[in-house]
Order: structure tokens, then C-alpha cells, then sequence
């Protein structure tokens, strides 16, 4: 063996036995003995009665890993353009049945209104409530119902078109019907729901919607 080949051997093994000493005086240091009290684990010493009597030991973490650390689920709001509306899963009952519609309220209201996108076959998304855990399903009369039970055919998939490549501004069809997502409001506006139409030119605008992010 080379006197090069050696050299290298000796500092791969200083630089390993470096990094593996530095891990554990960061772990050493991240932990301290402590007591448990009725106030939980405290550090040892801390109170005078722990440092005269401890019966019981325990261990605390200083330190805290960002793996460990909870992510927030993440959601989505499905906006319309037109109206400033969103989706959202109300008690609204269609007469004819016991099915309930999509709804519109108006933003930030918290009236059900986040969703999940899930993908599903052919990269087409199921569409979630958050709250209420049931799924958007097209139906032939062109409605939107929500429906608890899970995705059986294509009525629960719909397709998004991203106009100029942006979820701040999107079709969304229906791969059942073909009909689009559109906003119809009633009463003034002040009420609204979520139904389907194959007219674009009619109704291009009301069938936009902006989907954006939020925790759930």
C-alpha cells in the first residue's frame, strides 16, 4: 500500500470517528436526568425537593428533531370567479330525494368549505369535504350531490383544466357527464349552488374557479 493510499485510509477514519464523537455530544447534550413529579418530568435539580429525593428518574429531550414536528394537513378552498363564492357542503336537501347539493356560501364563512383532491384513475381527481368526509358526485340531471359512501364509478372523478397553466383560475369537467362545474345563484345571489353545464359560451365565466391551499 501506497504511503498516499494510507494517509487517506487514516484521515477516513479520523473524519469518522470525528463526525460519530460530535453526534454524540450533540445527543448527550440534548438530554438531562430528571425527576417525575406530579407536575410530570422535571430536570433534577431544578427543585429542592428533586434534589433530595427522587424515587423516580426520567429522561427530558431538550432538543427537538423538525422531522418529529407536526405538519399541517393541507386542504383546498374552491372559489368561484364570478361570484367570490365557495363550495361547500350545507344541509341543502333536494326535494325529490335525500340527497344534499353542493353549495355556494360566501368566504370565509366556515361553513364546510375545505376540500381534498384526491387523485384517482387517469390522474382525474375525487373531490372530498374535509368536514363532512363525503364525496362530490355528478349526477345526469346536472346537479352535484354530496354523497358519504366511497368513489364506485366515473360520476365521483372530475378533470381540471388549468386555464394558463394555474389552479388560481380552473374548469373543472365532470368525466361521467363532460359538463362543467358552474356557479347558479338564486334569490339575489344570496344563495347559490354548485351545478353542470356543457355551454361554455354561456356560462365560460361562472364556470371558472380559483383553488387555493389552507389548513384543514
Amino acid at each position: 500500500m501506497t504511503i498516499g493510499a494510507i494517509l487517506a485510509v487514516v484521515c477516513a477514519l479520523t473524519l469518522s470517528w470525528s463526525a460519530e464523537a460530535l453526534s454524540y455530544h450533540d445527543r448527550r447534550h440534548c438530554r438531562t436526568d430528571g425527576c417525575v413529579t406530579q407536575a410530570g418530568c422535571v430536570p433534577r435539580y431544578s427543585q429542592y425537593s428533586t434534589a433530595i429525593y427522587c424515587p423516580q428518574r426520567c429522561v427530558i429531550e431538550r432538543c427537538r428533531s423538525v422531522e418529529n414536528e407536526p405538519q399541517p394537513r393541507v386542504c383546498h378552498r374552491i372559489t368561484s370567479v364570478a361570484t367570490g363564492q365557495t363550495l361547500a357542503a350545507l344541509d341543502s336537501y333536494d326535494r325529490r330525494g335525500d340527497q344534499r347539493y353542493a353549495s355556494l356560501v360566501n368566504p370565509h364563512s366556515g361553513e364546510r368549505d375545505r376540500w381534498n383532491l384526491i387523485v384517482g384513475p387517469g390522474n382525474y381527481y375525487y373531490i372530498q369535504n374535509s368536514d363532512t368526509r363525503e364525496y362530490l358526485r355528478a349526477a345526469e340531471n346536472n346537479y352535484l350531490y354530496l354523497v358519504a359512501s366511497r368513489p364506485t364509478d366515473e360520476s365521483f372523478l372530475f378533470k381540471p383544466d388549468l386555464v394558463q397553466g394555474s389552479w388560481w383560475c380552473v374548469l373543472l369537467q365532470s368525466v361521467c357527464y363532460r359538463g362543467f362545474i358552474f356557479a347558479e345563484q338564486y334569490n339575489g345571489g344570496s344563495r347559490g349552488f354548485a351545478m353542470m353545464t356543457r355551454d361554455l359560451d354561456r356560462c365560460y365565466r361562472e364556470s371558472l374557479w380559483s383553488i387555493s391551499s389552507v389548513n384543514c
